[in-house]
C-alpha cells in the first residue's frame, strides 16, 4: 500500500521545554535534532518504500528533513499539532497515498518488531492507535482509502479520543500500547523510565 509518514517537528529551539530543569537551552536543541535524526534514519532505511512528510514551521527542519530526502511542508507558523495533522491528512489525499502514519520525533528506540506489528493492525483495522504510556498518541495510523476527513485529538488523553474520533467517522479502529514506541521525552521522569526500560531489556538478554 502506498503509504507516507508524516513527522511534525517545531523548530528545534522551542523543542523539550519541559526539559528546562535539566538541561540547557542547546542541550535541549541538541536533544531534538538527534531524535529528530534518529526518526528519519530507521524509516529511510527499514520502510525505505515510505513516503516521509516533515510538516515544519521551521526552515532549519525543513532543510534537515531535505538533506535526508523526505519532503518538507512548511507551515508559516507554529500552529499545533492537531493543525500539523491535518495538514499531513490533506497533502496525503490530495497526493492520493493509500495510508498516512504519524509519528513524533522524540522518540528515543524505534524498533521493527513495533512497527510491524502496527502496521499488520492496519490491515483489520481502518485506523491503529498507538497509545503513549501518559494516555497520549505516539503513533496513529489511518487506512486513506476508507475516509475523506478526521478528526484530530492531540492534546490531553488523545489516545481514547482519537479512538472516538473514528467511531465518530463509523471507521473500525484499535488501540493498542508497545513498550518503546509508547514512550517518547517530554520529561526528566521520562528519560529516568526509558533507562529502566533498556536496563530490563539488556538483562533479560
Amino acid at each position: 500500500m502506498k503509504t507516507v509518514v508524516a513527522i511534525p517537528m517545531k523548530g528545534p529551539a522551542e523543542s523539550k521545554s519541559r526539559l528546562a530543569e535539566a538541561l540547557s537551552a542547546a542541550q535541549r536543541e541538541q536533544m531534538a535534532l538527534a531524535l529528530f535524526g534518529r526518526v528519519q534514519t530507521f524509516f529511510a532505511t527499514q520502510f525505505p518504500d515510505f513516503e516521509r512528510l516533515v510538516v515544519t514551521p521551521s526552515p532549519r527542519i525543513a532543510t534537515e528533513a531535505a538533506a535526508r530526502s523526505a519532503v518538507a511542508l512548511v507551515e508559516e507558523s507554529t500552529r499545533g499539532l492537531n493543525k500539523a495533522a491535518k495538514s499531513a491528512f490533506i497533502w496525503a489525499k490530495t497526493r492520493r497515498y493509500d495510508r498516512l502514519l504519524i509519528v513524533p520525533a522524540d522518540i528515543p528506540v524505534w524498533l521493527r518488531s513495533e512497527l510491524d506489528e502496527l502496521l499488520d493492525e492496519g490491515r483489520r483495522f481502518d485506523v491503529v492507535v498507538a497509545r503513549a504510556h501518559d494516555g497520549g498518541t505516539n503513533a496513529l495510523l489511518i487506512d486513506l482509502m476508507r475516509t475523506d476527513r478526521f478528526d484530530f485529538c492531540y492534546g490531553v488523553d488523545s489516545a481514547r479520543r482519537h479512538a472516538d474520533a473514528a467511531s465518530a467517522a463509523a471507521l473500525s479502529s484499535i488501540t493498542r500500547q508497545w513498550p518503546f514506541l509508547g514512550h517518547d521525552i517530554d520529561t526528566v521522569g521520562d528519560c529516568l523510565v526509558l533507562s529502566q526500560k533498556l536496563s530490563s531489556m539488556t538483562d533479560a538478554s
